[in-house]
């Protein structure tokens, strides 16, 4: 987890000025076939039906790129058709009413197409990242039913979070100073001010640390893993060049997560005391 068929939740560099501009230069790409095909079909047949060559065009550029590729695919139809296949044929003036309605209408016409294939291609876009997303979820929980330990569970938690969200990760507890469970990597460094914000967070059940809303100079941040009663543990998370661990539309996803660490560790503390071993880590932040 995560595979090649899962979504890469991490953050992502910078867009290039091609990913920018490629969308608009296809969609014009797409508008100038449908002109081609257009001068061909008009040499043979007239331009009845010219006009429904640009459709296709408009809705291509809505699906694969989104409204405003779409928008600009139904404007320069309209243009193009009136520009190659109307009367004064390579002006933008219009003489016949009837030349008129049939552009009027071809850009109507494209713009509706335009928002509902848009459309289409948000909800496609959300239902991969739902799938993808239970997915993640669902390979964690699979990997932590193997563990019999907190510090499998706390190796296993923070070397996918790590992967998952590419960050530095570790699994923080007990009381009142809280220590190590596990990290990735293995010598990840935390300052007295990270240690602190940890225990913030054990006592609270509240983020903590870098960029959340209590302050606190640490450089990690961390968030509450959560039984249905206590909070067991803190994962920190912190990237190497101090921007943001997780972006907040991701927030949901980690949440997610840390409830299925927080499940495994709520387990194995139950294994344990069925067993009469005390666990002094967890034990400790449960009071």
């Amino acid at each position: 987890m995560p595979t090649d068929r899962q979504a890469n939740f991490a953050q992502q560099p910078p867009n290039s000025a091609w990913a920018l501009l490629r969308p608009w230069v296809a969609t014009l790409a797409m508008v100038a076939a449908s002109t081609i095909a257009g001068h061909w079909m008009a040499a043979r047949w007239g331009t009845a039906a010219v006009d429904m060559l640009f459709l296709p065009a408009v809705l291509a550029a809505a699906y694969l790129y989104g409204l405003g590729p779409g928008f600009a695919a139904a404007l320069g139809s309209a243009l193009a058709y009136n520009f190659f296949f109307t009367e004064p044929i390579h002006t933008f003036r219009i003489d016949r009413p009837a030349d008129i309605v049939t552009v009027a209408i071809l850009f109507l016409v494209a713009l509706v197409t335009s928002q509902l294939a848009a459309r289409m291609r948000e909800r496609a876009r959300v239902a991969d990242a739902l799938a993808a997303r239970n997915s993640t979820i669902a390979g964690l929980a699979r990997r932590l039913l193997s563990c019999s330990s907190d510090a499998e569970i706390g190796a296993v938690a923070t070397h996918e979070l790590a992967l998952l969200f590419e960050t530095n990760a570790a699994l923080l507890s007990g009381r009142p100073k809280p220590e190590v469970i596990a990290a990735e990597p293995a010598d990840a460094l935390l300052t007295p001010s990270d240690i602190a914000a940890a225990a913030l967070v054990l006592e609270t059940g509240e983020p903590a640390g870098r960029r959340t809303a209590s302050v606190d100079p640490a450089e990690w941040q961390f968030h509450p893993v959560n039984s249905s009663t206590t909070v067991l543990a803190a994962m920190g998370l912190a990237r190497d060049d101090g921007a943001q661990p997780v972006p907040e539309e991701h927030l949901p996803l980690l949440n997610n997560l840390l409830d299925q660490v927080a499940l495994a560790l709520e387990r194995t503390r139950l294994e344990a005391e069925t067993r009469g071993i005390t666990k002094p880590g967890l034990a400790e932040s449960a009071r």
